[in-house]
């Protein structure tokens, strides 16, 4: 994550190590195609490791794999380094080790113990340097905002700690944040301590503002300038209005747009490298399903449509891919694997945009369909067997329907080469 481009912004997969199926891979690629996603943030176990299919396919899809340690504090050492040598072979370049260590349930009857901070370093020096080693890029983990222990004083403990006792690791280490807007204006706490210095631990005077909202950011950093002398990278882990939380629906979906135009249109600082939205999928038990951007069902919110960019802007390394277009249907269901399976030597190889978007499809120069006549709905099948250039894409043991060419996989992909 440079600071020599702009800043761009991803999704946080799921708040479990995992499921990390190809099926889920292929349903989901094509959607953080679709806005435009830089990252996807991945959990990781310290017991199995993330696929390399998966991080292979998001990283050949365009989409780079953020992985998050989200482990107990008690987990030995030993069992994550061997990992970290693993995700470096298969391409990872980004992790974060812990999670929100200045709460009281990370640390159960540890809590009481002193120099909390001191103690968290225990932990996390040994593992950072040795992702240092692997060639990784380290963060710092993120804090839970306000928390039991105050996050900011956290942070201000910890950056001395590392300033004394892992002086080459502070001048490398990054920082993370949760940066949720919480029902504020995105512009809430703009300026950090400089311009707000009567905000105080756990009392915000009512004519002031503190960090405890989308610009985090700006105040984690300051606390690096005044430790380090140097600002470093902040990647916002987590971020914007969670939904089922301060802000309807419609509210939280108008929050989350205005966050990705700030990506998008270079309105944020350098020190900014990235952003996460949560969550894009959950199980269905648990408070992070009403969050999801994608549903346990299979039902996508209008975000991901509000935030869908133009066909000439999804992942299309070459001009001529605009020119071809590979749609597949999107049921209640999602999209049966040996349909998106079809679809991945499009995306391996860049030659062609794959998709949901009838519209855009239409658009194109060429189009092949992946699916049967009755995947799609009746107004879609009359568009598709009025249009010019459309073929449909047999897989084996599946039957079209009369009308558009009728191809094999085979026949399709030598045709591309022509």
């Amino acid at each position: 994550m440079s600071n020599e481009r702009r800043p761009s912004f991803g999704l946080y997969y799921s708040p479990h190590a995992g499921p990390y199926r190809q099926a889920d891979l292929e349903a989901y690629l094509p959607l953080l195609q679709a806005v435009g996603a830089a990252w996807l943030v991945v959990r990781s176990s310290a017991r199995r490791a993330i696929p390399e299919f998966f991080l292979q396919g998001l990283k050949q899809g365009g989409v780079e794999p953020v992985v998050h340690f989200a482990v107990p504090l008690h987990t030995p050492a030993a069992d994550i380094v061997p990992l970290l040598e693993v995700y470096a072979r298969w391409g990872v370049r980004h992790v974060v080790f812990f999670d929100r260590p200045n709460q009281r349930a990370a640390w159960e009857r540890a809590w009481h113990q002193p120099d909390l901070p001191a103690r968290f370093l225990d932990l996390f020096i040994p593992l950072a340097e040795a992702a240092l080693q692997q060639g990784l890029t380290v963060y710092f983990p993120p804090l839970a905002v306000g928390g039991d222990y105050w996050d900011l004083a956290f942070l201000r403990a910890a950056l001395e700690g590392l300033r004394r006792r892992a002086p080459l690791l502070a001048g490398r280490l990054a920082l993370s944040a949760y940066a949720w807007a919480q029902g504020r204006s995105l512009d809430w706490g703009r300026g950090g301590p400089e311009v707000w210095p009567q905000a105080r631990p756990y009392f915000t005077p009512p004519d002031s503002e503190d960090h405890r909202g989308f610009r985090i950011f700006e105040w984690y950093a300051a606390e690096a300038q005044a430790v380090w002398g140097r600002t470093p990278s902040v990647f916002l882990l987590a971020m914007g209005e969670r939904y089922g939380h301060d802000l309807s629906d419609d509210a939280a979906d108008a929050a989350n747009q205005a966050i990705a135009r700030l990506f998008r249109e270079g309105e944020l600082p350098p020190a900014v490298a990235g952003g996460a939205f949560w969550v894009l999928t959950a199980g269905e038990r648990g408070a992070a399903a009403a969050e999801a951007w994608v549903s346990p069902q299979g039902k996508a919110r209008p975000i991901l449509e509000a935030l869908r960019l133009p066909r000439a802007h999804t992942f299309s390394p070459t001009t001529s891919q605009a020119r071809h277009y590979v749609l597949l249907p999107r049921g209640k269901e999602g999209v049966p694997p040996h349909y998106l399976s079809a679809a991945l030597p499009w995306l391996q190889q860049g030659r062609a945009t794959v998709g949901f978007w009838v519209d855009e499809a239409l658009a194109a120069q060429q189009v092949t369909v992946i699916g049967q006549p009755e995947d799609f709905p009746p107004q879609v099948r009359e568009a598709l067997e009025k249009a010019p250039r459309v073929r449909w894409m047999a897989l084996p043991g599946m039957e079209v329907a009369s009308f558009g060419a009728k191809e094999t996989l085979g026949s399709v992909l030598e045709d591309d080469h022509e």
